[in-house]
């Protein structure tokens, strides 16, 4: 093996590339406005996710750079690249400067209207902030997550020219608070220290924690449940796997050793990644059947 090949693999742990799955909800507007089929708004939506993967490690770089000290303190972050030693801060800010030029061009091109690049820009300006200052927010940094998933929600919708319903935009904000709420409290138990890794965190305690998440968990079942209802009669029969996937989801981040992070609690349990799949498929079956 050459020795150029542990830097590429660091560079890739770098851009956090499993971390791009959240970037699937600029498809969720074109899906629910059965757009899916159309090619041209298909195509241009695969663009608008490229863009946001691209942006995003860039976001997570940046943060990285900013956190490298504390990191080093952390029990799992101590061992990103940067904070490890396996990347110099100025080869991480090569790869930001050649991301953002390839994400911010794509956001542009081939799009009707500079819509989705704003969004894009949005979200890079969010997390800019979030990464410097919102983070040592109480609240405010939990909000600024969810933001960040709605801006993700609308630069899909600007990119396939879908509408997002009332329903839809309640729907993320409480199921991303839900997520945002969840990955604290499992920070909060992880770590002892919580000024030596994240200040913020004394702010919060366990009880509020579990409060604030069963009350964005029932939220997001009951704006999901009032969209079916408003968007296609056969959707409420998605209702219930809904109603198992937050439950789910619920138990897991409620384990003593759960540390709360989204993509890892999906990508690390197999019965809520195949009820999310079997969501999924059920949905495109039931929104896309003919004579319904």
């Amino acid at each position: 093996m050459s020795t150029k090949d542990p830097q590429i693999k660091s560079y890739i742990n770098l851009v956090r590339p499993k971390h791009w799955l959240k970037n699937i909800l600029v498809f969720v507007p074109l899906l629910y406005a059965h757009n899916l089929t159309k090619p041209n708004l298909l195509f241009l939506t695969i663009q608008c996710f490229v863009s946001f993967c691209l942006i995003s490690s860039v976001i997570y770089i940046i943060n990285d750079i900013a956190d490298v000290e504390k990191d080093r303190q952390h029990l799992v972050k101590c061992k990103r690249p940067i904070a490890a030693g396996q990347l110099s801060i100025k080869g991480a800010i090569a790869a930001a400067v050649i991301l953002s030029v390839l994400g911010f061009f794509l956001s542009i091109f081939g799009f009707n209207s500079y819509l989705t690049f704003i969004f894009i820009a949005s979200y890079a300006l969010l997390n800019f902030a979030y990464s410097f200052i919102l983070k040592h927010q109480p609240l405010i940094d939990c909000f600024a997550i969810a933001a960040g998933f709605v801006l993700r929600i609308y630069a899909g919708a600007a990119a396939s020219e879908s509408p997002v319903s009332e329903w839809l935009f309640l729907t993320i904000v409480s199921v991303s608070l839900f997520m945002a709420f969840g990955k604290r409290r499992g920070e909060i138990i992880k770590v002892h220290d919580t000024n030596a890794t994240r200040a913020v965190l004394s702010s919060y305690d366990v009880g509020f924690m579990n409060g604030i998440i069963f009350v964005c968990a029932g939220l997001s079942i009951v704006f999901y449940a009032l969209w079916a209802l408003s968007n296609h009669a056969l959707m409420i029969y998605t209702v219930p796997l809904i109603i198992y996937i937050v439950c789910k989801y619920l138990m897991i981040i409620h384990d003593k050793q759960a540390h709360g992070d989204p993509i890892g609690t999906i990508l690390g349990n197999r019965g809520l990644l195949l009820a999310l799949l079997i969501f999924g498929i059920s949905s495109m079956m039931l929104l896309y059947m003919k004579g319904v």
